[in-house]
């Protein structure tokens, strides 16, 4: 079972990478292989119908390509989720078809479920995977995460206890999801989108 997280902070050293690759490192315990692709990194140019060339949109395609699930880490910015995941997400074409995402949230604050809310609602339909009903938020993120050993009855031990749970599910959904993609039903030259 593979898990790919993107990263889509616009910051080096972003907390939402710390998170990210928190979350990455977790699913290992979790027997499942996972790696961390950060958007930042990568730098994506601004997707405009293939105008532009975009060396390292091949990065994120084939990984997501060879991905059975995937996680989506974004911050929140001025009450909006990352405009790299969703410019990201114009550059996938079915990588990511008939896969489960699970959703994260992130805030130095008390804020993030706006960057939920609108990942749930951005992307799906002409990429075709479907949102796990289990997202993670993370608040007051600069004190959680920073170890795999937090201290009973902390903020952290719940934010940490919450994402064990999401990220169990996420690994259930994209084994029962395996079948769907090899059964054959698929066609994505009549049905290009979800709807």
């Amino acid at each position: 079972m593979n898990i790919v997280v993107v990263s889509g902070s616009m910051r080096t050293d972003a907390q939402s990478l710390k998170v990210s690759k928190w979350l990455s490192d977790h699913l290992q315990t979790l027997e499942a292989e996972s790696s961390v692709v950060d958007l930042h990194e990568l730098k994506l140019p601004l997707f405009d119908v293939g105008e532009t060339e975009a060396p390292n949109a091949d990065k994120i395609l084939s990984a997501l390509d060879a991905a059975d699930g995937v996680v989506f880490v974004s911050p929140e910015w001025n009450g909006m989720m990352s405009h790299s995941i969703m410019n990201m997400q114009h550059f996938v074409d079915k990588q990511l078809a008939h896969k489960p995402v699970m959703l994260v949230g992130v805030s130095a604050g008390r804020g993030g479920t706006y960057p939920i809310a609108q990942m749930r609602s951005a992307g799906y339909k002409n990429n075709q995977y479907f949102v796990s009903p289990e997202a993670l938020l993370v608040q007051d993120v600069n004190g959680i995460m920073n170890s795999h050993s937090p201290e009973e009855g902390s903020p952290d031990e719940s934010v940490q206890t919450r994402a064990d749970y999401a990220l169990k599910v996420l690994v259930e959904y994209a084994k029962a999801s395996q079948g769907v993609r090899s059964s054959g039903v698929i066609d994505h030259e009549t049905f290009a989108n979800g709807v």
